[in-house]
């Protein structure tokens, strides 16, 4: 039973809006537009083809990705595919210097990525769903399991070929999944051409960053083929005496016994000896001031150095398994084990009066075992006038979970002289807690297209089973809980693609989520279900290389939960909340050096059903912020003296969004701005040919804020200016 170890609001309506129909002129194709930039691998017309000539999980030129696994679990044209899909490819990641997955998906509509500044995990509420607790947990299609509190997986976007979303319910695939959405994060894999890669990076707050890539055949065949990556940095914060380190390395090793059969190794191994988190604040001192006397200071840090630690070490392997049985059949298999074990002691804070802000202290050790395994079975046929993809699957999930848990009151500090000469005891742990998961389900998917009409149907049945064990230490009492469930989902969705490229979509989906964790007491989450109807319109002219896309949803989730910002490690019922909304995104990449993308979200979301307080009905839940806006936009010189110099600009907005379910107070909106400088050193002088530089600022005006609030007891500052210098070096 024990682990192993121990307002710019008027900027905004027309920035975000000017700038998406800035995409939508830029993708229109009139006689003077643009041509396609060219590509390295040339892209087919997506309207006419079923599967173009774009790899799902490899490397995309520019902005704009065409195709995509994660709406379908199949090489499925986004077009096509009757859903909100988008791709946030390594050339914007890069381009826009965002050094996490959370960081990455800030210009994407529908996500609320700066909803909490912090590297440990990556957070992305979706279409108003998810909170604090909403983590991307998928990688390469398969669910990244957490533990109970901390023990949540990470993946470097160093790792990573692209992130694909997948917003709105997707259960009929994934099974337990958010209703929100889900981020899909695809690994590099090994390649046929020889590359490496170098890359130094420095930064501020002082931080360094080294990083290699090398991959290529082992043999002249080409038959073997490897990749292996690896990084490691080190970083300051804004707050005082708060600082990052993680170091990882993913080799990934790929076998092509014959034309028909591949089979992909991926492995890591990450240390994380510490990480910026930085402790919720009290609302009373940085949203307002009512007991405080100050607000309180942006660099603050609630914790003690010498007592606050989080250490998280995790190993995972996994194989990709495909075979193409003729031209109808294939099979394939996705499996990955992973290990992890955290160790966290951090402060919680209490009530606040002067400038005294009172502290409890807790300790979590964690250890966490997970399998996750996908079977499918695609068929691709042709009846009379019907063009058929159908997806046949089975998979299993499986968790086994431990947490030691203590906190106690601590001594209080002063937010404006903080004494950390103290010592600080390390709480007792209270209770000892097992928890054992497992899932399995079985889908079935047709894609069939008649002419122009493409038609998505699917099913799913899962089955699920959980035992909670619950030592009370002191005590010696054992409590033991057992949940068993089963669920049907579904979804139905319908596109029509026209010659212009335009595709009008609508689809009707429903969720099922087990939430992971448990409520005060110890006692099992029940399941969370949900449904949504939407509609939308696509558009993505032939020849160009831009992506428009606009869609309402009517979203509605039963069962909630959220943290429970009163007991540090468990959760807390919400109850029914509704969620409706419209979110646009654009993208263009083009051959005269310009890159754009911009995006749109409005979100009206209302608890329809309260379960705990019964007087949160018709409030709005905290955190979520109605409107959110993006644009960024980047040109590249392409001849004469500047040939080589790319330079970037982008505006973010939050709006205002409300601090507790209660709706007693809101936080307010703010706008951040960023830019980026870079050039190709090769353009200077042929010996240089592959190296860059690159120049990225973050938060240009240095803006405070706060990024949001759950409770009273629950805010927290976002980032302030952030610089970073990089050199890489490609062959």
């Amino acid at each position: 039973m024990v682990c192993n170890n121990k307002s710019l609001r008027g900027i905004l309506s027309t920035t975000g809006l000017v700038g998406i129909a800035a995409l939508s002129a830029l993708a229109a194709p009139p006689g003077i537009a643009h041509a396609q930039r060219a590509k390295a691998i040339e892209l087919e017309t997506i309207v006419v083809t079923a599967d173009g000539g774009e790899d799902p999980k490899g490397p995309v030129d520019g902005f704009v990705a065409s195709r995509s696994t994660s709406g379908t679990k199949t090489n499925a044209s986004i077009l096509e595919t009757p859903a909100s899909v988008s791709v946030v490819t390594k050339d914007q990641v890069e381009q826009q210097g965002a050094q996490t997955v959370q960081e990455a998906l800030r210009y994407s509509a529908g996500v609320a990525a700066d909803i909490r500044a912090q590297d440990r995990y990556d957070i992305v509420p979706m279409r108003g769903f998810g909170g604090y607790q909403s983590f991307v947990q998928y990688l390469d299609g398969l669910r990244m399991l957490k533990g109970i509190s901390f023990a949540q997986p990470t993946v470097d976007v160093r790792e990573l070929e692209r992130i694909e979303i997948f917003r709105g319910p997707a259960s009929v695939l994934y099974g337990a999944v958010n209703p929100g959405g889900l981020v899909n994060l695809v690994s590099k894999r090994p390649t046929k051409e020889t590359q490496h890669e170098l890359e130094l990076a420095v930064g501020y707050p002082w931080g360094v960053t080294g990083a290699f890539d090398t991959s290529g055949p082992v043999n002249d065949a080409e038959t073997f083929l490897y990749r292996v990556s690896g990084f490691g940095y080190f970083k300051q914060s804004d707050m005082d005496d708060m600082n990052s380190q993680r170091y990882s390395i993913s080799p990934s090793f790929t076998w092509l016994p014959s034309d028909d059969t591949k089979i992909t190794l991926l492995a890591n191994v990450t240390h994380e000896p510490e990480s910026y988190y930085p402790s919720r604040l009290p609302a009373d001192g940085t949203v307002y001031l009512k007991n405080a006397s100050t607000h309180i200071p942006y660099d603050f840090n609630i914790a003690d150095p010498d007592f606050d630690k989080f250490i998280r070490d995790s190993f995972r392997i996994g194989y990709e398994f495909e075979h193409q049985f003729d031209d109808v059949f294939t099979f394939r298999q996705n499996l990955r084990y992973s290990y992890m074990e955290t160790e966290f002691r951090g402060f919680a804070p209490g009530t606040i009066s002067g400038t005294t802000l009172g502290r409890t202290a807790s300790a979590v050790d964690e250890e966490l075992h997970t399998l996750a395994v996908d079977n499918q079975l695609e068929a691709d046929f042709t009846t009379g006038m019907v063009e058929h993809k159908m997806l046949g699957g089975f998979d299993y999930q499986w968790s086994e979970a431990n947490r030691l848990f203590g906190a106690a009151g601590t001594t209080s500090i002063d937010i404006l002289d903080p004494d950390y000469s103290g010592t600080i005891a390390t709480p007792a742990f209270r209770t000892d807690v097992d928890q054992h998961t497992q899932q399995a389900g079985t889908y079935l998917q047709e894609q069939a297209r008649i002419g122009k009409l493409a038609l998505t149907l699917g099913g799913r049945l899962d089955w699920y089973s959980q035992k909670t064990e619950t030592l009370t230490i002191a005590s010696g009492d054992l409590n033991t809980q057992n949940q068993q469930d089963t669920a049907f989902t579904w979804r139905a969705g319908a596109a029509y693609l026209f010659d212009s490229g335009f595709a009008p979509y609508v689809s009707y989906a429903t969720s099922f989520e087990v939430p992971a964790g448990v409520a005060v007491g110890n006692v099992a989450l029940d399941p969370v279900t949900g449904r949504q109807y939407e509609i939308g319109v696509k558009y993505q002219p032939a020849g160009y290389d831009s992506f428009l896309m606009i869609s309402a949803f009517d979203l509605t989730q039963n069962n909630a939960v959220t943290s429970d910002t009163s007991n540090s490690g468990y959760y807390r019922k919400i109850g029914r909340v509704n969620s409706r909304g419209i979110e646009v995104t654009g993208k263009a990449s083009f051959d005269n050096g310009w890159d754009l993308t911009g995006s749109y979200t409005f979100v009206d979301a209302e608890i329809r059903k309260d379960l705990v307080t019964k007087t949160n009905v018709g409030n709005t839940p905290a955190t979520i912020p109605q409107h959110i806006a993006s644009i960024w936009a980047h040109y590249t010189f392409q001849s004469g003296k500047l040939e080589g110099l790319g330079l970037g600009a982008g505006a973010r907005y939050t709006g205002e969004s409300w601090g507790n379910d209660e709706n007693e107070f809101k936080v307010k909106d703010f706008t951040l701005f960023d830019a980026a400088l870079d050039y190709d050193l090769g353009k200077l002088d042929d010996q240089l040919e592959g190296t860059t530089f690159r120049f990225n600022v973050q938060n240009v005006l240095d803006t405070e804020y706060v990024s949001s609030c759950s409770a009273s007891n629950a805010c927290f500052y976002g980032t302030g200016r952030t610089f970073l210098a990089s050199l890489k070096y490609k062959w």
